[in-house]
């Protein structure tokens, strides 16, 4: 449910917290990407598993990525 969510809205990044990344202080992070087909904004498939990152260094990560640099550029407000 959550997932569908993400993709309606085009969030540029889902993050994973299981159990074993609870444990070890970590998440995992999978970045979405999005393009225009046909004249329509379509998400890139991806076989990315995902990155894991500290939970504590998160933001910083999200804020210095590719992905979320390309979502503040193409974003409307």
């Amino acid at each position: 449910m959550q997932f569908a969510a993400g993709e309606r809205d085009e969030v540029p990044f889902a993050i994973i917290l299981g159990a074993d990344e609870l444990k070890a202080g970590l998440v995992t992070v999978k970045e979405q990407r999005w393009e225009f087909r046909d004249g329509k904004r379509v998400k890139i498939a991806s076989a990315e598993k995902g990155t894991q990152v500290k939970r504590a260094e998160l933001v910083t990560w999200l804020k210095t990525s590719e992905t979320w640099k390309e979502y503040e550029r193409t974003r409307c407000w």
